[in-house]
């Protein structure tokens, strides 16, 4: 029997979200349909083929979603994560680094609990969290990550004029490093999700003006050996803070909740 397309909701319609959207149209139009994105303001104009915008969190659950994508940044995914749950609807996060808050990570897990539904943390710009969070089981015992990053996406231009070569904006825990940097540092709020913790997972963020693209290096280590994993990404033409992978990521998410063989 032919499975009904997955209804899915978007909160934010920006460079993720409209990504999101296109990649669903282009490779799995037959498994997922967009019902609806919540959105500030829904008149703004926007590419041709997006769903419906709504202006609250009600009227997009309206649509009767199966699953709900937050791409709409840090205060999205706190004002409108535990309702979603509550609702017995999945949620897919983007915006990790908002569970480094006190209290959130706690109200989502709540919220989830309460509706029977699942918040699930979307890979993102990164790879091999399934490996980190197996290793969580044997004994891992120190998880590294260093994200080096174009000049120009973390410092002002008269800093990155003065720039010659890599600096170190931060050194700290990856709690920290989410407070400190919302929009650049979700990828380690994921990893430490997967591992060890946001207060154990140490993190360093550098400036490059030799790079054009966003490196992540995670390396772990505990009972289990060694992990290494490093990536290089393509930062989105709508927006150099985001990685493509990060839409990808998400898509490739939502097609395993209909997959009928799953690897990983």
């Amino acid at each position: 029997m032919t499975k009904a397309p997955l209804r899915v909701g978007l909160i934010g319609l920006g460079a993720i979200g409209q990504a999101v959207v296109r990649l669903i149209h282009q490779h799995a139009a037959e498994d997922a349909t967009v019902v609806a994105a919540l959105v500030r303001d829904p008149s703004r104009l926007r590419p041709s083929g997006s769903p419906e915008a709504v202006t609250t969190i009600d009227a997009l659950l309206a649509q009767r979603p199966e699953v709900v994508v937050e791409a709409g940044g840090h205060a999205a995914l706190r004002a409108y994560g535990p309702t979603i749950l509550r609702a017995h609807c999945d949620l897919i996060m983007v915006s990790i680094g908002a569970l480094a808050e006190p209290g959130v990570e706690e109200e989502i897990i709540a919220a989830a609990r309460t509706g029977g539904s699942q918040a699930k943390v979307a890979s993102g710009a990164i790879g091999g969290l399934d490996a980190l969070a197996a290793a969580t089981l044997g004994g891992l015992a120190r998880v590294t990550h260093t994200t080096r990053k174009p000049a120009r996406t973390l410092l002002a231009p008269t800093q990155v004029e003065q720039l010659t070569e890599a600096q170190e904006i931060f050194r700290g825990n990856a709690r920290e490093g989410a407070l400190l940097f919302p929009e650049s540092i979700n990828v380690a709020a994921a990893v430490s999700l997967a591992g060890i913790g946001l207060d154990r997972t140490e993190v360093r963020v550098l400036a490059d003006p030799s790079v054009d693209r966003n490196h992540h290096e995670v390396v772990a280590e505990g009972r289990f050996g060694t992990f290494r994993f490093e990536i290089q990404n393509v930062p989105s033409e709508a927006n150099a803070r985001t990685a493509q992978l990060v839409a990808m990521s998400v898509v490739h998410a939502l097609l395993l909740r209909r997959a009928s063989l799953v690897v990983g």
